[in-house]
């Protein structure tokens, strides 16, 4: 039977002779990294156990020394992805404090717009009440030279009709 498993030989072998207490011994020939040809025989026993010690106690030694290369390799990397996340995360720092500097200062701006507007607004409303004031004035001027003249009007036309002077 071909198999491919993440364990190597000599690891799967002895996980193997564990998981199974010794009753069956597995023999195991390569086929490349992580391929190899599994054969179980039901001969176990005290000198079948002993040699496959013999050979994990070697193999043993050649995967730690795989598996300690390939967790400084594994370090490595992690040691790179969090150095990029935080260069990552530093270069959006800063692209959102130069945006909150370029807002801060349109807002500083928007602010003496607002202020000269404000000011504008208030000095149009302040002429906007004199000239209704001046308005009313001139009314109020206008409505009694009216009333004035209507009445000395009235009087010359009383004054010609007790003259008797015919009026045109």
């Amino acid at each position: 039977m071909l198999a491919r498993h993440p364990l190597s030989s000599p690891e799967f072998a002895s996980f193997y002779s564990l998981l199974h207490h010794g009753v069956h011994e597995p023999s195991y020939s390569g086929g490349g990294e992580g391929l190899w040809r599994i054969s179980y025989s039901c001969h176990g026993g005290v000198s079948g156990a002993g040699e496959l010690e013999q050979q994990d106690a070697g193999g043993a030694a050649a995967a730690r020394g795989d598996d300690d290369e390939r967790r400084a390799r594994r370090q490595a990397s992690n040691r790179e992805s969090a150095r990029r996340a935080r260069a990552r995360r530093r270069g959006q720092l800063d692209e959102l404090s130069s945006r909150v500097a370029e807002l801060r200062a349109a807002n500083a701006q928007l602010a003496v717009r607002l202020n000269h507007v404000a000011a504008a607004r208030a000095r149009l409303a302040r002429e906007s009440a004199r000239l209704r004031e001046e308005a009313r004035d001139l009314r109020e001027r206008l409505d009694a030279a009216e009333a004035k003249a209507a009445a000395k009007g009235k009087e010359e036309v009383a004054g010609d009709e007790e003259a008797g002077t015919p009026t045109d």
